[in-house]
């Protein structure tokens, strides 16, 4: 929320919060469940705190298995799930420590024009 609030303030209009979640090293079978039921858990407690300043959900890295399910079914999803829900290999692979994306991080910037470049 607070890049939300800094940039609505800097644009002089109100905008979204935006879900990242990474799922790099996530193992579909096998894995432990308590990951993914945090994201979830996440994820609708983000959409109930500030329903109207929910912005699409980004799901980053998928496991390859999970990418070629996606790619496969996203064309038959409806125009609204589309619009909320974001699939992408990348902005986050490369970053060792989320400190180097936060305030004064390192690669904060290009990070957040990823970002930009995935959602708009």
């Amino acid at each position: 929320a607070l890049v939300a609030n800094d940039r609505s303030l800097d644009k002089d209009k109100l905008v979204y919060v935006i879900t990242v979640n990474d799922l790099n090293g996530l193992k579909l079978i096998g894995g432990d469940a308590t990951f993914r039921q945090a994201l979830s858990a996440a994820s609708k407690k983000a959409n109930t705190l500030y329903p109207e300043l929910a912005g699409p959900t980004l799901l980053l890295n998928l496991p390859r298995l999970l990418s070629a399910l996606v790619k496969l079914f996203t064309p038959l999803f409806p125009p609204e799930v589309n619009a909320r829900l974001k699939f992408e290999r990348g902005p986050l692979v490369a970053v060792d420590e989320l400190m180097d994306i936060s305030y004064g991080g390192k690669d904060r910037e290009s990070f957040l024009k990823d970002i930009d470049k995935i959602c708009y």
